[in-house]
């Protein structure tokens, strides 16, 4: 495992970092924990900003929207990630490593 912790998505799943993502590049695996992250952060300050008296509800319509769009974002990844995923089964690896040579990281 990584040290950074795993963390909650929006659908209460826990969504952690695979070890074997590279983190030079936006894997789908770090996407859609970015995400998971924004949304929780996110969706905790829609709570607190609901809370204030009296709430603004131009703010609270704003994160409403973020999170609407942070969510709709997480499922075009996952939808890409399993056609990738297909891709691969089907046709293997655009690039595979060589044995001998050293992993990074």
């Amino acid at each position: 495992m990584t040290d950074e912790p795993d963390v909650q998505g929006d659908d209460g799943a826990v969504v952690d970092r695979p070890e074997t993502d590279d983190y030079d590049l936006l894997t789908f695996g770090e996407v859609a924990a970015r995400l998971s992250e924004e949304v929780a952060s996110t969706t905790a300050e829609l709570e607190q900003a609901r809370s204030t008296s009296p709430p603004d509800p131009d703010r609270v319509r704003r994160l409403e929207e973020r999170i609407e769009l942070l969510r709709r974002s997480g499922e075009r990844y996952r939808r890409d990630q399993q056609a990738g995923d297909a891709f691969k089964r089907r046709f293997g690896a655009a690039i595979t490593s060589e044995p001998d040579q050293p992993r990074w990281g």
